[in-house]
């Protein structure tokens, strides 16, 4: 079988068989043994690897993974301070808005590279590729090792925060208990290691485990939704849209500053869209799946993040 292809992540195809990818072949080439390949398979031939991985993911537990890294309502909860602390409420009304369109215009064009090139590198590969011979193995190097960086950061922050609203619901049940420092340390200690202790699960134990997870998150994310405006006794239930989408600038910087600064909760809440990309090559139909759950992530996020923040924006203040 021969194929027409290009190097930009298209393929023209004359008959059945070839994947729809960016390939690493000649025009007219194709992989060897490719009629004996599954669709996924011949994909990872087409850009020059043999498949190593189960391919125990699906769309939705992939958007699972994601969507369980992004864990919107305890995101939300841990780093509201860090944007009301530094705009006002306008960090969780407009400034939200300005800030999903961007992180949606991100996981948008990291769809579509996930569908040329679904692979467990990811990002870092599609760095090579798009940035080219010359400069692909330094974008890649960059790439791979700020990626790194953020998984030994990120994961121990996320805990972290998990550790202090632990300690912090310890403190409401009994108000004389007062968190120390290194309560909080060694509780995100033992968070790091159940967690280590779960991704070391098999992928299809992950799998099922982080399905179970996000049904949950989701189901409590809109009971609280639904439990912010119906089970306040304030009156007014709700502040005016001055109040909520005004400014309020508790630093000693610049308005415009303040709102750039709160723009960093937003960030770290509306992350993890990416998981779907890495675990590509743990997919079925990965090439269709992958993008859409990267997609599914952040449109989700957006919308129900905004809901959220509004709610709270609107709600009585103390």
């Amino acid at each position: 079988m021969s194929t027409k292809r290009d190097v930009s992540g298209g393929s023209h195809l004359p008959g059945e068989g070839a994947p729809h990818v960016t390939t690493v072949f000649a025009d007219g080439d194709v992989p060897d043994h490719l009629a004996e390949m599954s669709e996924d398979e011949a994909a990872l031939a087409s850009l020059g690897y043999k498949q190593e991985f189960k391919r125990e993911f699906s769309a939705w537990t992939s958007f699972a993974v994601s969507f369980a890294v992004m864990g919107l309502l305890p995101s939300i909860a841990t780093t509201m301070w860090y944007g009301i602390g530094y705009a006002g409420p306008a960090a969780n009304t407009w400034g939200w808005l300005v800030s999903v369109v961007f992180i949606l215009c991100v996981a948008l064009s990291m769809a579509e590279l996930a569908s040329s090139m679904p692979t467990s590198g990811g990002l870092y590969y599609a760095a090579a590729v798009l940035a080219g011979p010359k400069w692909g193995p330094l974008a890649a190097w960059i790439t791979g090792w700020s990626n790194w960086f953020v998984q030994v950061t990120g994961s121990p922050s996320v805990n972290y925060g998990g550790a202090g609203m632990i300690l912090a619901a310890a403190s409401i049940v009994n108000p004389s208990y007062v968190p120390t420092q290194y309560q909080t340390f060694l509780l995100t200690t033992f968070l790091m290691i159940v967690h280590a202790c779960i991704s070391s699960m098999p992928t299809l134990w992950i799998a099922r485990f982080n399905s179970v997870g996000t049904t949950i998150n989701l189901i409590a994310l809109v009971v609280i939704i639904i439990i912010i405006p119906t089970a306040t006794t304030n009156v007014p239930k709700f502040q005016p849209n001055s109040v909520a989408w005004g400014i309020e600038n508790f630093t000693d910087w610049p308005d415009g500053v303040a709102v750039l600064m709160s723009f960093l909760a937003i960030c770290w809440t509306m992350s993890g869209y990416d998981a779907p990309f890495h675990l590509a090559e743990e997919c079925s139909n990965a090439a269709i799946a992958s993008p859409r759950a990267i997609v599914m992530t952040a449109a989700s996020g957006s919308v129900l993040g905004f809901v959220l923040n509004a709610l709270i924006a609107h709600g009585p203040r103390t």
